[in-house]
């Protein structure tokens, strides 16, 4: 299988890169979504079985270089490289002797040829769009990622948008307003510097911390200067000052004096951190730009008359103060844990789908399994490929909602590829005042009809309505009931007994019943 190991993050951006090209309505959080969820990401199998789910026609090929004209070849394509451990890159034009592609690092690289030709291992994808191409529900998709990518502004836009409510903007002193201009970037660099605390790896911290060809946040950050106790960095230290003498600024303006005489106490600290990061010879950005942020406070406040005045504090100011500092403390040591906690569950997902998603250990489980078969005296629904090898059967209730949803699944499973078969059972009480017996029986009499694609209709329909009316359902698709039916119910019935369906919907691998901690969704890519 061919993977790209060289970074991840390359080959959604390959992929991207094609589906824009292509002009294929598919929205960048799904892309970026289907392609982390894929099992055997990243690789071509995952490009390629991701751009089949958006109904874009695809094929892989393995070229003999030596017996093909490159030249020739209808673009754009998926190639893969064999320089750095191997990667994806999207050739986008090839001009006489150049090779123009994209990729992560490069949006628009060049290529000579000949040394295209000599770092492709012959691998292409070739993808081209047609009529039913794209994401379902795409506008939805694009509404909803675009939501999840604005939370956290517009929660930063409101605390603003209140910050400066509660100030008297018009008669503020440009001295009060500056104060709190540079008390907002702090607070903004600390939380970059928390960022990186929490994952040194995202992307924005990285390209930040890599200007410049002495900078490395991570030497200095990660070393022990960079904490005050093995459980408090300065970079938490920072943000506490900063965000603690906002809110004293906000909610207790006569507190300036003692925040002069606060800031006088952090320089010698700046002199400590430059001189660390002399002695090292490395350069952290964000670090500088707070020790810059502390004199550029302590310049505003000696041009102040208000600043480093004696202290004629009561105790209620001393209490209001103290509360100040202890707000922004309390707060980051309550979610602190969270982020962590969700930072370290990345990568064990990650690490634990290599297991669930493989497809040896798949199917060991299922064969460890009591083989149920389906015979054809049970009549069941029968719906795509009758002649695939992979057979799905699914047990369910008429009127079960999470039934509803698993022949959603299965339905767009069965647009998307002709290898599936699947066969749907009913568990049902087997007499005449039985709701579930009336619909089981009402569908498995259409199923005698030819007309396959109407039994699928009717399914779709049934299933998809909120409260499920059967009297209008079954005027719209009716049908003519025999004694076939009540033979039918009652050995669908007895199969579920003996198969020990204890509830629905119970899905069937070629007659392996699917366990934990296996869902549905997650067998998508682990059948042949």
């Amino acid at each position: 299988m061919i993977r790209s190991i060289n970074s991840t993050g390359n080959t959604i951006y390959v992929l991207h890169s094609l589906i824009n090209k292509l002009k294929v309505p598919v929205s960048s959080f799904t892309i970026e979504k289907d392609l982390l969820d894929h099992p055997d990401y990243p690789s071509m199998l995952a490009l390629s079985d991701c751009l089949t789910s958006w109904s874009v026609p695809n094929e892989a090929f393995k070229i003999n270089k030596e017996k093909c004209d490159v030249q020739e070849f209808p673009l754009p394509f998926v190639a893969h490289l064999k320089r750095e451990g191997g990667e994806f890159v999207l050739v986008q034009e090839i001009e006489r002797d150049t090779v123009v592609f994209s990729n992560e690092k490069e949006k628009k690289g060049n290529l000579k040829l000949s040394e295209f030709l000599r770092i492709w291992d012959g691998v292409i994808l070739y993808a081209e769009k047609d009529e039913m191409s794209g994401e379902k529900e795409y506008k939805q998709s694009l509404i909803k990622g675009w939501l999840n990518e604005v939370r956290l502004p517009f929660l930063v836009l409101i605390l603003l948008c209140c910050m400066f409510y509660t100030i008297n903007v018009g008669n503020a002193s440009l001295f009060y307003l500056s104060l709190v201009l540079i008390k907002l970037v702090g607070i903004g660099i600390s939380s970059l510097l928390l960022m990186h605390s929490i994952n040194a790896n995202n992307p924005f911290i990285q390209n930040l911390c890599s200007l410049g060809k002495k900078n490395n946040c991570n030497a200095i950050l990660k070393s022990d200067a960079a904490k005050v106790t093995s459980w408090l960095s300065w970079s938490e230290v920072g943000m506490f000052y900063f965000s603690g003498s906002l809110f004293c600024l906000l909610l207790s303006p006569s507190s300036i004096v003692l925040l002069s005489w606060l800031n006088i106490l952090c320089l010698p600290y700046t002199i400590y951190s430059i001189g660390y990061q002399l002695k090292i010879k490395n350069w952290c950005v964000l670090c500088c730009s707070v020790q810059l942020l502390l004199w550029m406070e302590a310049v505003t406040f000696f041009g102040s008359r208000l600043s480093f005045q004696a202290l004629n504090l009561e105790i209620s100011d001393i209490v209001g103060i103290a509360l100040c500092f202890l707000m922004p403390v309390a707060i980051w040591s309550f979610i602190k844990p969270y982020l962590l906690k969700s930072e370290h569950v990345k990568p064990l997902n990650q690490q634990l789908k290599k297991f669930k998603y493989n497809s040896i250990l798949f199917n060991q489980l299922l064969s460890s399994q009591t083989k149920y078969l389906v015979p054809d005296d049970l009549m069941p629904i029968i719906l795509g490929n009758p002649e695939a090898e992979t057979v799905i059967t699914m047990v369910s209730n008429p009127y079960c909602g999470p039934c509803g949803m698993a022949h959603k699944t299965l339905d767009e499973w069965l647009n998307e590829r002709d290898d599936i078969q699947l066969k749907v059972l009913f568990t049902t009480a087997n007499h005449e005042d039985d709701e579930r017996t009336t619909v089981a029986r009402h569908i498995t009499a259409l199923s005698f009809s030819e007309n396959k694609s109407l039994v699928e209709q009717a399914l779709n329909d049934w299933y998809n309505q909120s409260s499920k009316d059967y009297g209008n359902w079954a005027k719209k698709y009716p049908v003519n009931k025999s004694e076939d039916l009540e033979v039918a119910t009652r050995k669908q019935k007895e199969w579920c007994e003996m198969a020990e369906v204890s509830f629905t919907p119970a899905i069937f691998i070629n007659g392996y019943k699917l366990v934990d901690p296996y869902r549905l969704d997650d067998i998508k890519y682990l059948l042949a």
